[in-house]
C-alpha cells in the first residue's frame, strides 16, 4: 500500500519533536500513524492523510483500522478519532461507519506531476513565460542554493510573514519548520540576487515523491519570478534524483475567482499535471457529549477571531 509522508516514520519523528505522543499500528490491510492531540476537554487521536489502506479492499481495511484505533483510544482515554484517508471514498460509505465530516485540516484535493515522463515533455507542459524566466535566471544574476540547516529557515519565515500580512493569513510557525528540517525529510531552496535572498521554498522528499510545502518571495523582487524559478528547479532536481511524482500539495476544485485558493490553484496547474482526490477530514466521536462541546467551542473561537 502507498503511504503519504504524513503517515511515515519520518513524520512521526517530527511529531515527537513537536512534543506529541505518537502511536504506530500495523494490521491486516492497513498501516497508520496516530498522533495524540490535547484539548481542554481531553485528548483525541489524529491520523493525518491516513490510515494507509489496501487499495483492493479499502472499506474492509478501513473498518479494521477504525477498530484498532478505537481500542487505542480507549487505552488513551481519547474522546474522538480524526482520520484523512487518501483513498477517495464516497461520503455515504464513511457516514455508514459512524464518521462525521469535519473541516478539512489537510487539503482534500491535490495536483501532481508525473516525473517518469521525459524531461523535455515535462518542460513543454510548463507555461512558456515561466519557463523562459527559469532558463535565463543566471543571466539576471540569480543563483539558487539548497540547505538543510534549520537556522536558515528564517529566510523563508521572513518572506512568509510579509506574505501573511499582505494576504491576511497566519503563516507556519518558525519552530515547526525548523523541526521539519531537523527531521531530515525537508530541504530549503533559496534564490539569491547579488548574495541577498529574494525567494525561498521548502520541499519534503519521501518514498519517491517530492512535496511542494511552503514558498514565498520578497515583494521588492516579484517581477523576477524567483519563486517560479525555484519551483521549476525543484521539479527538475526531483526527477534527476529518481523521484516519480511531484506533489503540489493542495488545490481547490472551485471555479470561483474570489475563492482564496483560486489563484495559487491556477498557478500550480500552469506547470502541467493532474488532479488527485482524497476523502477529506472525518471524525469518529467516541464520547458524543464531549465531541459536541468541542465543536461548539471551536465554532465560538473561530467567530471571535473573525471579529
Amino acid at each position: 500500500m502507498n503511504t503519504h509522508l504524513l503517515q511515515s516514520h519520518e513524520w512521526e519523528a517530527y511529531s515527537k519533536l513537536e512534543g506529541h505522543q505518537t502511536f504506530w499500528l500495523d494490521g491486516d490491510g492497513y498501516q497508520l500513524l496516530a498522533i495524540q492531540h490535547s484539548t481542554p476537554l481531553g485528548n483525541y487521536l489524529y491520523c493525518p492523510y491516513g490510515p494507509a489502506l489496501d487499495p483492493k479492499h479499502p472499506e474492509e481495511s478501513l473498518k479494521q483500522a477504525l477498530s484498532a484505533l478505537k481500542n487505542l483510544a480507549h487505552e488513551q482515554n481519547a474522546f474522538f478519532l480524526r482520520i484523512e484517508p487518501t483513498f477517495p471514498f464516497d461520503p455515504s460509505t464513511l457516514t455508514k461507519l459512524g464518521l462525521i465530516k469535519s473541516h478539512d485540516l489537510d487539503p482534500a484535493h491535490t495536483w501532481v506531476l508525473d516525473l517518469t515522463i521525459p524531461q523535455e515533455e515535462i518542460l513543454s507542459d510548463i507555461e512558456k513565460r515561466k519557463l523562459r524566466h527559469w532558463r535565463t535566471h543566471t543571466n539576471k544574476g540569480i543563483t539558487l542554493r539548497t540547505t538543510q540547516d534549520p537556522e536558515q529557515i528564517t529566510i523563508l519565515t521572513k518572506f512568509l510573514t510579509n506574505l501573511g500580512e499582505r494576504d491576511h493569513f497566519n503563516p507556519q510557525d518558525e519552530n515547526h519548520l525548523k523541526n521539519q528540517l531537523k527531521s531530515g525529510f525537508a530541504t530549503l531552496y533559496i534564490a539569491e540576487l547579488e548574495g541577498q535572498p529574494i525567494a525561498a521554498a521548502l520541499i519534503y522528499d519521501y518514498n519517491g515523491i517530492r512535496y511542494y510545502a511552503h514558498a514565498a518571495t520578497d515583494d521588492e523582487h516579484r517581477k523576477l519570478m524567483a519563486g517560479t524559478i525555484i519551483l521549476i528547479q525543484m521539479i527538475i532536481d526531483a526527477q534527476d534524483s529518481g523521484a516519480k511524482t511531484f506533489d503540489f500539495w493542495g488545490i481547490t476544485t472551485s471555479n470561483d475567482p474570489t475563492h482564496p485558493w483560486y489563484g495559487f490553484t491556477q498557478y500550480k496547474k500552469s506547470f502541467g499535471g493532474q488532479q488527485v482526490d482524497y476523502s477529506g477530514t472525518w471524525d469518529l466521536p467516541l464520547n458524543h457529549l464531549k465531541y459536541s462541546l468541542y465543536n461548539f467551542l471551536r465554532r465560538l473561537n473561530r467567530a471571535k477571531r473573525k471579529k
